[in-house]
């Protein structure tokens, strides 16, 4: 058991900016109250936050953390299996490096939880994976092995495969490929829920999860490609989000008729890409006025975790309010992959992943001075 007194504390539930003590046990919280009031553990460690901020440690939705290394070589960059557009079978969990620098950038950053998957290269990717960015192996890191699949539209698939002469060359044929993909699952799934004999087949193994309601990541940034997302997920029924979504802001209607949940970012950095062209840092206040449900991303290793802070910063102060930027860092991110329940928020039961900052997280020169996972120091 330990204590830290003296927090200017932002839990993410019903406490924001007021003096608190946190007491926590066996890597939870056990109990928040005001300051001085708690009773007398003998033994315990103290830590004295001595008024800082104090806050949940951030969740990092979307990245590919220790499957492609920060100062990535070949040998560091497992995210891109390239063999074939559709390999949903492919598990981030089996590539992940804890060694990677990407980890220690993360808790710089003050990111204690990462969901970490593969790249854009193929249309179906595989699956993320939920660890979080402390511990010697990924058992000791892991939340989830598998806690959503990938799929990607846009350029990258096109690029990967129809320079090759292969499928697909069009986003015509994208489509194509992930809807028939998607059928032979369904159908694959009815024979498996029935008990109907038929030959395993990995591939549909793995991607039949999606019709019990497994959490299905699409990446698209266009309008055109958001809105063929959308399609597919309602086609099949999917329980999804879309994430980076450079053109969210200038489909605003769209999305809410469909009510869809966002991924966005990165928003913050040059923009090398011509689906991007559209990425500004004022659409995450944009579709916090029009009540889009959103979280924010860094894309790492696109853009560097310990770059955090910073993103919301300019988020902020291009219209983000000053709440929902701790909530899409936060409780939000966390809500939008499943895991609100554990982690996200410093209420009692939850995990103990908590940072100690200099000054004011949304201050461009504030850093993460001391972080805990699971109740144990990491930084």
């Amino acid at each position: 058991m330990f204590i830290i007194k003296n927090c200017n504390l932002i839990n993410m539930a019903d406490i924001f900016e007021q003096p608190k003590d946190l007491i926590i046990e066996d890597g939870k919280i056990k109990e928040i109250v005001d300051c001085g009031t708690f009773p007398d553990f003998q033994g315990a460690e103290t830590i004295d936050a001595g008024g800082c901020y104090v806050t949940p440690g951030f969740v990092e939705p979307h990245c590919q953390v220790g499957v492609k290394e920060q100062v990535y070589r070949f040998e560091g960059n497992d995210a891109d299996e390239v063999s074939g557009p559709i390999l949903p079978q492919l598990r981030a969990i089996d590539a992940i490096n804890p060694g990677d620098e990407g980890f220690q950038m993360a808790l710089k950053g003050g990111v204690t939880t990462v969901i970490t998957g593969p790249g854009d290269s193929n249309l179906i990717g595989g699956t993320f994976a939920a660890v979080k960015t402390f511990g010697e192996t990924v058992s000791d890191m892991v939340i989830e092995d598998e806690i959503a699949f990938k799929m990607v539209l846009g350029n990258e698939p096109k690029n990967a495969y129809g320079s090759k002469g292969n499928m697909p060359k069009t986003r015509m044929a994208s489509a194509s490929l992930i809807r028939e993909a998607l059928y032979k699952a369904k159908e694959y799934y009815g024979n498996y829920k029935s008990a109907q004999s038929q030959k395993f087949d990995i591939k549909m193994h793995s991607l039949m999860r999606v019709f019990d309601g497994m959490l299905v990541k699409i990446k698209a940034n266009q309008a055109n490609d958001i809105m063929t997302a959308i399609r597919l997920a309602e086609e099949f029924g999917l329980n999804y989000t879309i994430d980076e979504c450079c053109d969210a802001h200038l489909i605003l209607q769209q999305l809410k008729d469909h009510n869809v949940k966002c991924i966005v970012g990165p928003l913050y950095g040059s923009i090398h890409d011509y689906e991007h062209r559209n990425r500004n840092a004022a659409a995450a206040g944009v579709l916090e006025q029009n009540q889009i449900p959103f979280a924010v991303s860094t894309g790492h290793p696109a853009m560097n975790q310990e770059l955090t802070t910073v993103q919301l910063a300019i988020l902020h102060k291009k219209g983000l309010s000053r709440k929902k930027a701790f909530q899409a860092a936060t409780i939000d991110a966390a809500r939008l992959v499943g895991l609100e329940n554990r982690i996200g928020s410093l209420e009692i039961g939850k995990d103990a992943d908590i940072v100690i900052w200099d000054g004011d997280p949304l201050d461009y020169y504030s850093s993460a001075v001391k972080v805990i996972i699971n109740g144990k120091i990491a930084l």
